[in-house]
């Protein structure tokens, strides 16, 4: 019976250690892969793989108003519009513009003046914030909303050190003495923003051609 009992636990013992040394192997474990969800970028999209209303990142830095994330998705534009006649069209400096122009010069300004316009995303208080940080020693901004032809139309404008660059790929730039004149227009899709910047003088005297060009945009389609 000892004997017996013997061997039973030695049986024992062996098991718990072929358990301990497999529990122990040097054999590379499995590996658990985690599968990463990646956001599509939103319908635009300046904002992409972010949370809601988030702004844009590649543009957080004021260098630029476009970023990766910012790219045109190509559809048929929902709105069009009617430069000013004085204003001369420029090539885009990168497909995610829809167009560009360059505005008037005011007598002493020795620097252009540009409007750029682009179909993004985000939200229009995260968009227009981002504008704002691209200025230094910036004054107290004025905005106003409108509905225009049925769409909701948001303009600010503030002067001060303009520290961005005026297109994708130019570095910044220090501007004293210069002003946003932009808006947000909310359209059913991605919104539309029409930004001018440069100097004070010359975007102040563009002001109402810029007026001109907001009450000229109408939708595609009702």
């Amino acid at each position: 019976m000892l004997k017996r009992t013997s061997m039973i636990v030695l049986a024992v013992a062996l098991t718990g250690a072929g358990a301990f040394a497999a529990f122990h192997s040097d054999a590379p474990a499995t590996p658990h892969v985690l599968a990463a969800t990646v956001e599509a970028p939103a319908a635009l999209s300046e904002t992409a793989a972010l949370p809601p209303n988030h702004p844009p990142i590649g543009a957080m830095n004021g260098a630029h108003d476009t970023a990766p994330s910012m790219r045109d998705d190509g559809s048929p534009p929902a709105i069009t519009w009617t430069a000013p006649a004085a204003w001369k069209t420029s090539p885009n400096p990168s497909t995610m513009r829809l167009a560009t122009y360059r505005v008037p010069r005011a007598p002493g300004d020795t620097e252009d003046t540009e409007l750029s316009v682009v179909r993004a995303g985000g939200t229009t208080d995260a968009n227009i914030e981002r504008w704002l940080g691209q200025f230094d020693d910036a004054g107290r901004d004025t905005r106003t909303a409108r509905i225009l032809h049925g769409m909701t139309t948001t303009v600010v404008e503030v002067h001060g050190t303009f520290t961005g660059g005026m297109a994708m790929g130019t570095a910044p730039a220090s501007h004293p003495g210069w002003a946003l004149l932009a808006a947000v227009v909310e359209t059913p899709g991605s919104p539309y923003f029409f930004k001018m910047t440069g100097p004070t003088r010359s975007v102040t005297a563009a002001h109402g051609a810029f007026d001109a060009l907001l009450a000229s945009v109408t939708p595609t389609s009702p």
